[in-house]
């Protein structure tokens, strides 16, 4: 795999990603390589509870979830591996190949220290520009809260921040979300 500082053109980074073998994964922004941070035991359990949770309330509904091994083409030379992605059922994907989504219409991220400026910056700028979406959460990985970007418009997003773990997120066309449940007990 090349290294982060070598530029590529989309198809190239394509060709890479689908030829790692050693599950090595690299976001891509504008030809410049963005290597992936690991991910702690308590963000792989959230990522986990938050997709389960999802399941449930999507269940014999035309919709599908994804976890961070699912790429997705945000547009504009940039590729991103949400923790947590809801599509529609199938999913729109790149070229046929059946590994990067272009339709998302829910997108998570779970902040780590490492994490956090980017999912709250660049992510959030990037992913409000792709047409389908309709809702991003960026969920706490230490307490029961999540900051939740709702699509007013094709141009205009509302935030309301939920916490506490009674609190419910209303995820559009698809239900609540209670906090509380997702997060380790102690």
């Amino acid at each position: 795999m090349p290294q982060p500082d070598v530029r590529l053109t989309e198809a190239e980074y394509l060709h890479n990603e689908r030829a790692e073998t050693d599950g090595l994964r690299t976001e891509y922004t504008q030809g410049k390589l963005l290597p992936m941070a690991g991910e702690s035991e308590l963000h792989i359990d959230l990522a986990k509870a938050i997709e389960r949770a999802l399941d449930d309330l999507i269940a014999g509904r035309p919709f599908k979830t994804f976890r961070s091994n699912m790429r997705l083409r945000v547009g504009g030379g940039r590729y991103r591996y949400p923790d947590v992605m809801l599509t529609p059922r199938p999913a729109e994907m790149l070229d046929g190949e059946h590994d990067t989504v272009t339709n998302p219409l829910v997108l998570v991220e779970i902040l780590s220290p490492t994490t956090a400026v980017v999912d709250r910056g660049a992510k959030l700028d990037e992913y409000r520009t792709i047409p389908s979406l309709t809702d991003y959460l960026i969920v706490s990985q230490d307490e029961p809260s999540v900051d939740h970007y709702t699509r007013l418009s094709e141009t205009e997003w509302k935030l309301v921040t939920y916490a506490g773990a009674e609190a419910t997120v209303p995820v559009t066309d698809v239900g609540e979300l209670t906090l509380g449940p997702l997060y380790p007990a102690g």
